[in-house]
């Protein structure tokens, strides 16, 4: 904003407007900056640079002589269209590192050329001084310098000054004050003023520099993964996935001051703020809520929120953020998905380049160490107390820049895990670790590479454990890391970049990549027990239909000459996508008598109606399969994740509205399950509109029943960008549809 059209006197008068963000912004810091530092470092200090003002000696006297600053426009709308920030809320300017940006000066007085001189200074971090860099003076060359802090002249007409100033591709990204020191000089000792400019400056990282470690050089790339503000995270299991839309949000105000005012508390030195990859980490560790280190969001899978929201209640990041803000505590609560969809808003916001990466079957194991793990009892049923995690999916981060921190070719995507899970190396915080780096194996590189490769490679080893608690391991239950996927760039559909991660099962490159990273991490497997004879035949089959009703079969087959008795337990258990599990829901156990060649069959079948009151909303149904041979020994086990199918969701609005007025969105919903929905929730959100408070269904939706709702939205920013709507209930949530809405001025 001008300060032509802000300015005020220093001694009355109304606050300027950017006064007042800038009041909002310190008032944000100090809830967030609350840890006591009494005794081990230097105490906080909020501008100390600014306070030393007053003590520079500058003299008061000649006072016609001073060059006064008495207008200083920071030519906002020309910067911020000219750096790729005019989609950002705050009215402050906002900068790109490594790129020129214009500043005019109205002096008091005409500028004299050999007896004025000009001087910025750029303020920035928490204790600001010039041996730390974060007091930055800059002055006039001839020309401005590539990759340097500097200025020239570009136009000077009477009083009015115009200096177009350059910055390093490496400065700090952060907050910035602006002094501008004036020095008069003539046959005489110098008089100088200083004037500090009330309005904040915020330099990015920039995606467009090539010589910026966070460049990407595709435009469409940029346009997906650094101004796109919804996208698509997936989520349900490898066999039934499906996409959730989220609002990003990344130009909402609230994401700019909590991405800065994050790093302010993460205490990494001022001068790291240049590097991505330190950024990221501190960033990455900032979402995650731990009792030591309390972050943004504290995520729960117990489905019981109550005290809270619900992980799937929320549609976007800047909702998250402004509670976070608001209430200085962990947001309550989230998931892998939702942690993930507010790091790619606070990379996107501060200009790296980044999204959301889903993997199934995502194993947790935080060095890579050993097998994943699931028991079995002696009488066959499941002892999954004792099992390791395997999730149905996972989803992490991916962000973008080159690595001079490491080795030769490591630039490119690097991974981070902001979700909670297991300590890796000592802390609960992921990377960034290369992709690359996982792709080859190569560990030793660090940045929690081990914990992302595991959750990606080896295999899960199935035993059973006797009545005294000796266990046997009888067979390998297969690999896990089974897809990896996001968004594909500029469509809405799903890209599988699971060959950037791992080879191809059974692949040279797999097994010489797999070996390396074994013997990097001391890697143990256990040995599988055989039996002496294996002549029976085991096949699972069945699964959920579209309506929720489920139907598993083991198909027997004695393929031996000799008769054989097979004891077989099937069991359909209450899980969440973790695979944890809650309750059993029904069970069959059977014995069946073979003859020689002779086929033979155990079926489970569970009603949707059955099932459906006994489980939490978010959570699904896993059947557990297990049938041994009592002449032979021989075993057989699978595991299988189910969920439920989505109701189908539509939403709609005119295409094009203008700015400020209201628009309807129109949603239909058609039950498609084979028992009502309860307690139905609808929300809708999206970049540039004002959303409703969530509608109630007031009945519940009988099965085959279609409703439509209809909720007023008000325009307050312009841009095509898209419309989300979610709908929860008490049987399904995660249920979600978008459509493309062009707001425009006029």
């Amino acid at each position: 904003m001008d300060s032509k059209k802000n300015s005020k006197d220093t001694d009355g008068g109304k606050p300027k407007f950017s006064e007042k963000i800038s009041n909002y912004y310190d008032n944000v810091k100090s809830r967030l900056l609350g840890n006591d530092l009494t005794g081990r470092r230097q105490t906080y200090q909020e501008n100390s640079f600014g306070a030393e003002t007053s003590l520079t000696g500058f003299k008061r006297d000649h006072a016609e002589l001073h060059l006064k600053p008495v207008n200083v426009d920071l030519c906002r709308p020309q910067n911020r269209q000219a750096h790729h920030t005019a989609e950002y809320e705050a009215p402050n300017l906002i900068i790109r590192r490594g790129q020129p940006f214009d500043i005019t000066i109205d002096f008091n007085r005409n500028y004299i050329k050999g007896q004025d001189s000009i001087s910025l200074k750029f303020i920035t971090g928490t204790r600001p001084s010039q041996s730390r860099g974060s007091v930055i003076s800059v002055v006039q060359g001839d020309k401005l310098q590539e990759g340097h802090w500097g200025f020239e002249l570009s136009k000077v007409h009477d009083k009015s000054v115009t200096l177009r100033v350059s910055s390093p591709c490496d400065a700090i990204v952060g907050r910035y004050e602006l002094f501008i020191d004036t020095t008069h000089q003539k046959n005489e000792a110098p008089v100088k003023y200083r004037h500090k400019n009330p309005d904040d400056i915020f330099l990015l990282f920039n995606p467009w520099q090539k010589d910026d470690a966070v460049y990407v050089s595709s435009e469409t790339d940029r346009k997906e993964y650094v101004q796109a503000e919804t996208g698509r995270i997936w989520l349900g299991s490898q066999e039934k996935s499906y996409p959730r839309p989220w609002n990003f949000g990344q130009f909402d105000y609230v994401c700019l001051i909590a991405a800065v005012s994050i790093l302010d508390r993460s205490e990494i030195t001022d001068r790291a703020r240049a590097n991505p990859a330190l950024v990221v980490r501190a960033i990455c560790r900032g979402v995650n809520y731990t009792e030591g280190a309390e972050g943004v969001i504290q995520a729960s899978w117990s489905g019981k929120y109550d005290d809270g929201e619900a992980p799937y209640s929320w549609t976007s990041s800047p909702s998250i953020l402004e509670e976070y803000i608001k209430t200085r505590k962990g947001v309550k609560y989230g998931q892998c998905w939702t942690m993930a969809a507010v790091t790619t808003t606070l990379l996107r916001t501060l200009g790296i380049a980044s999204r959301c990466v889903t993997c199934y079957k995502s194993a947790h194991d935080s060095d890579y160490s050993g097998a994943i793990n699931m028991h079995w009892s002696h009488d066959l049923k499941p002892r999954t107390e004792l099992d390791d995690g395997i999730w149905n999916f996972h989803v992490w981060n991916e962000a973008w820049f080159s690595r001079s921190d490491l080795p030769p070719g490591y630039d490119g995507w690097q991974a981070l895990d902001p979700t909670p899970l297991d300590c890796s190396e000592g802390v609960v915080t992921c990377g960034p670790a290369p992709v690359k780096a996982i792709l080859q194996g190569d560990l030793h590189i660090g940045f929690d590479s081990k914990y992302l490769f595991a959750e990606l490679n080896g295999g899960s080893v199935y035993w059973q454990v006797d009545i005294h608690g000796d266990m046997e391991a009888f067979m390998e239950g297969g690999s896990v890391g089974g897809a990896v996927c996001t968004k594909s760039v500029g469509t809405a559909s799903k890209e599988d970049i699971a060959a950037s991660y791992k080879h191809s099962e059974g692949s040279k490159e797999a097994k010489e990549v797999l070996e390396k990273a074994g013997k990097l991490c001391s890697r143990k497997t256990p040995v599988i027990s055989q039996s002496s004879k294996r002549d029976v035949e085991f096949k699972a089959n069945g699964g959920m239909d579209k309506g929720g009703d489920i139907k598993l079969t083991l198909q027997v087959q004695n393929v031996g000459s000799e008769g054989r008795i097979v004891d077989v337990y099937l069991g359909a258990f209450s899980s969440f996508y973790t695979g944890l599990t809650s309750a059993e829901l029904k069970k069959v156990v059977s014995s069946l008598v073979l003859e020689p060649k002779k086929v033979d069959s155990v079926v489970l079948e569970l009603k949707c109606s059955e099932f459906i009151g006994q489980k939490l909303t978010d959570s699904n149904v896993t059947s557990y399969i297990m049938a041994k041979v009592r002449e032979t020994g021989q075993r057989f086990a699978h595991v299988q994740s189910y969920c439920l199918d989505h109701p189908h969701l539509e939403i709609k609005t005119d295409s094009k509205v203008i700015l400020g007025k209201n628009v309807t969105a129109v949603i239909k919903l058609k039950n498609t399950l084979s028992v009502p929905l309860t307690n139905g929730v609808m929300s809708v959100d999206g970049p540039g509109v004002v959303k409703e408070s969530s509608v109630k269904l007031k009945k519940q939706v009988e099965p085959g029943e279609e409703i439509r709702e209809a909720v007023s939205l008000t325009t307050r920013r312009a841009g095509v960008n898209e419309v989300i709507v979610t709908f929860n209930c008490q049987q399904v949530c995660n249920v979600a549809a978008a459509t493309e809405l062009e707001i425009v001025k006029s």
